[in-house]
């Protein structure tokens, strides 16, 4: 049993790392002007079955300050990641998520179902070590009777680390 377990870490590909965001939108329009801006924040885990396929989860907070109005959303997004090509040290995948959010505002809140199709890349500085850049590019959620359907590219742009071990 311990050879097996030895070999097993041995050949481990369990990484652990998240990703940090920031955003700012100035929306100008004929009566006026808004600024938006958000910051997240979303550690994860997961593990590398092969070359090609693992699994994670991420638990995210997001901050955003829509015109004064603070809003706060809390994600749980289990994955699955298909790793579709490579480059040299560059990894390039896509992951689709499904999970819990719940989004407050003003003591408010509401909850539900949330999905996402998230193309993105890990670049491999060292065995251990990887930068991890990822978009979301569809999301579909489902907020106590509230559907919300997006499709965006180049949008909702998340930069991390991840250790391998």
């Amino acid at each position: 049993m311990m050879l097996v377990g030895i070999a097993f870490a041995a050949n481990a590909q369990a990484y652990v790392g998240g990703t940090l965001g920031i955003g700012v939108n100035h929306i100008s329009t004929d009566g006026g002007s808004a600024t938006s801006s958000a910051f997240s924040i979303s550690p994860e885990a997961g593990y590398n079955f092969n070359k090609t396929w693992a699994i994670g989860a991420s638990v995210g907070v997001l901050y955003q300050d829509i015109s004064g109005i603070g809003v706060t959303t809390v994600a749980v997004l289990p994955y699955v990641r298909a790793t579709f090509a490579r480059a040299s040290v560059f990894d390039f995948f896509g992951e689709l998520a499904l999970g819990y959010a719940h989004e407050s505002a003003d003591g408010a809140g509401v909850g539900g179902f949330a999905a996402g199709l998230r193309p993105g890349f890990v670049a491999h500085l060292s065995d251990k070590f990887g930068l991890v850049g990822r978009t979301t590019l569809l999301s579909y959620n489902h907020y106590d009777g509230v559907d919300g359907f997006g499709f965006a590219i180049n949008s909702n742009v998340e930069i991390g680390v991840q250790f391998t071990f």
